[in-house]
């Protein structure tokens, strides 16, 4: 389509679609508002003052009146038909239109009251048709007259397009057109600054654009011929630039060389640093190679270095050992570049003599290997140092270890010392007792002696069994601790049995304080690990609070803590009620030789090895918290079932103690 057909489609359809539309709406719209206002309205109207009228006429049974009544509303054309029945739903009056029925048939229903008692039924029926038949008319002279509105209106818009739109851009597409052609003298015109008019505008000014971007052409065409002229003028310059760099390559202080691209890399020229550095003539130089000057100590070095050169085109720093022309040898650090002179493809080599340098880098080498030799021979000496202080370190656990067992063994003789005693007082009595016996025996004895007698004998013996029972008793405690203490033997046993046999060896030590360990473990905790690292842990941990826990306090307690938390793992706390470490040491006290009582007895080594025990030997964890002046404690978490020792676990044995 054209613009022409296009803007007269697009003006109709915007001018009839909207006409048509509200035209339709504003039709219906009229037609309900008269429906209302001359049908419904005086149903509603008829409808109750007919059932007020004939309510007298049903409770008199008078049909006259009440035919007179209906006959009355029927003189309106619309009404097609007025019923009234009784209460029993019985016709009383009807009455029909002549007219018959058009359109659509309204109805309105009501209920006939006396005093208001319902005596009946009213129905009036009308009909819609005449208002139609009335409105169609009258709407038939509007669209009339909204046809003709709409050609006036079509006609004035379409004059108004063709003038104002479809006439300029005809007249744009001719200059459009002449501008193609290349015609550039004659301007754009318009008549109005409408939008037609900027598009001229516009139109015109890329024709202003465009002939000065012909004449920029045709000033860039005299500027390349200036060029061109410029270039043979600097290719001029280039010849004597090319004189000059002879004359510097010839004075320059480094030794160069110019050599062909290619083949046998021919040299082309050197410079007289070249000719002082290596000794050779410059005529013997040019048109050889150095492969055949030998001027290259070792030809694969050669190969090498000009393949780098010939894939990179550029070589930098490259070390080689070069040979004078008296058979002397040079290290030089060989740099080159691949360089294009017209056709010819060339190759400038610099030379680098770093003999000297190489040999004060090789002087640093082998300084460097005889300090390197002395680190190692002090490193071998350190390491000699550190395995004594080993062996020393393991000693000193030793010992620590023995004379924590010699303190048991003299735990054990005091312990023993009250039994036996009481036995040998007992003994010795009886002894008394058998020696007067058998003198009354020889000058005659009496019932009552003899009596006597036994009954001393029986409480004797019987204060000796109990004393010999207790000193047997004890003895076993003490043998099975010193065996799990001297011994690295997997067992079950409960641990509350365990923890109270190793505070009895500890008893007399503890006994000589003023302070009190606590054993509150519960009864039904059974193990089945090692007693006797665990009883080298408690040991020492429980040394460990009565000796630096209680410094300046005249009493104190100790407890050790035991349940199970979770299922499999026993938590046990040593815990005291002393002054507490600080702060700074806490971080410390596992450290080997760590100790705020050297010189005092203290080792530093009791913590380190509880630190070590307990997850090498007892597969556990120990941790330690503390609060100046209320206490520390030492929480052991570990698992109901060890794992087996290995071998470097186990802890030396010591002596055992027989049975």
């Amino acid at each position: 389509m054209t613009l022409r057909q296009t803007l007269f489609l697009g003006a109709g359809l915007g001018i009839l679609l909207p006409a048509l539309v509200l035209a339709y709406f504003q039709i219906l719209s009229r037609f309900d508002s008269e429906v209302d206002l001359r049908v419904r309205a005086p149903l509603q109207q008829y409808a109750d003052v007919l059932a007020r009228g004939v309510a007298i006429a049903i409770w008199n049974v008078d049909t006259a009146v009440a035919t007179e009544l209906v006959e009355a509303v029927l003189r309106n054309p619309d009404v097609v038909q007025v019923t009234v029945t009784n209460e029993f739903r019985e016709v009383f009056v009807r009455r029909d239109a002549a007219n018959g029925l058009e359109g659509s048939i309204l109805t309105e229903t009501r209920d006939v009251y006396y005093n208001q008692t319902p005596v009946g039924f009213l129905t009036i029926e009308m009909s819609t048709g005449r208002v139609q038949r009335q409105f169609l008319r009258a709407q038939m002279w509007l669209l009339v007259a909204l046809a003709a509105q709409v050609v006036i209106s079509f006609s004035l818009i379409w004059l108004l397009f063709d003038r104002r739109l479809v006439r300029p851009l005809l007249r744009l597409q001719d200059d459009a057109r002449r501008l193609a052609s290349g015609d550039m003298t004659q301007a754009v015109q318009w008549d109005r600054a409408d939008e037609v008019g900027a598009l001229a505008q516009g139109l015109d000014t890329m024709r202003v654009k465009i002939s000065g971007l012909l004449a920029e052409r045709e000033r860039k065409n005299l500027e390349l011929e200036c060029e061109l002229s410029e270039r043979r003028r600097v290719e001029e310059a280039l010849g004597l630039s090319q004189v000059k760099f002879s004359a510097i390559f010839e004075s320059s202080p480094v030794a160069m060389s110019v050599s062909y691209n290619g083949g046998d890399f021919a040299v082309q020229d050197v410079n007289s640093a070249w000719v002082r550095v290596f000794g050779r003539p410059r005529d013997v130089a040019v048109g050889s190679s150095g492969l055949a000057m030998g001027l290259w100590r070792d030809a694969t070095v050669r190969e090498q270095a000009l393949s780098i050169l010939t894939r990179d085109g550029d070589l930098a720093r490259y070390p080689a050992w070069l040979v004078r022309g008296d058979g002397g040898q040079l290290l030089c650090e060989v740099s080159g570049k691949t360089i294009a002179l017209g056709d010819q493809s060339l190759v400038v080599l610099a030379y680098e003599d770093i003999t000297e340098k190489h040999q004060y880098e090789e002087n640093m080498l082998r300084l460097n290997a005889g300090l390197e030799q002395r680190v190692n021979e002090r490193t071998r000496e350190l390491s000699e140092a550190l395995q004594h202080l080993t062996v020393a370190q393991a000693e000193l656990v030793r010992t620590e270890k023995m004379s924590a067992l010699g303190s048991m063994v003299a735990g054990i003789a005091h312990e023993l010392n009250t039994p036996i005693g009481n036995s040998l007082t007992v003994a010795s009595t009886l002894q008394d007792h058998a020696r007067n016996f058998e003198t009354h025996m020889a000058a005659g004895i009496k019932r009552s002696k003899l009596e006597e007698f036994v009954g001393n004998t029986k409480t004797g013996a019987s204060i000796l069994m109990r004393s010999l029972q207790h000193a047997a008793d004890l003895v076993s405690s003490f043998k099975q601790v010193a065996v799990d203490q001297t011994s690295l033997n997997r067992r079950v046993f409960h641990l509350k049995e365990s923890v109270a046999e190793i505070l009895l060896t500890l008893g007399p030590g503890i006994r000589k304080t003023t302070h009190v360990v606590h054993n509150a473990i519960e009864a039904d905790i059974v193990m089945d690990s090692y007693p006797g690292p665990l009883g080298q842990v408690l040991t020492n941990l429980v040394n460990n609070a009565v000796v630096h826990a209680f410094e300046g306090r005249a009493h104190g307690n100790v407890w050790v803590h035991a349940e199970v938390l979770r299922p499999g793992w026993v938590t046990i706390r040593v815990r005291d009620d002393g002054v507490g470490i600080p702060p700074e040491n806490l971080g410390r006290v596992f450290d080997p030789f760590f100790t705020t009582r050297l010189g005092q007895g203290g080792s530093g080594l009791g913590l380190n090895i509880v630190y070590n025990l307990v997850p090498k030997s007892l597969g556990g964890t120990i941790s330690a918290e503390s609060t100046l002046g209320v206490g520390t404690c030492f929480t052991i978490v570990l698992p109901l079932a060890a794992e087996s020792a290995s071998p470097e676990e186990t802890p030396p044995t010591g002596p055992k103690i027989g049975a």
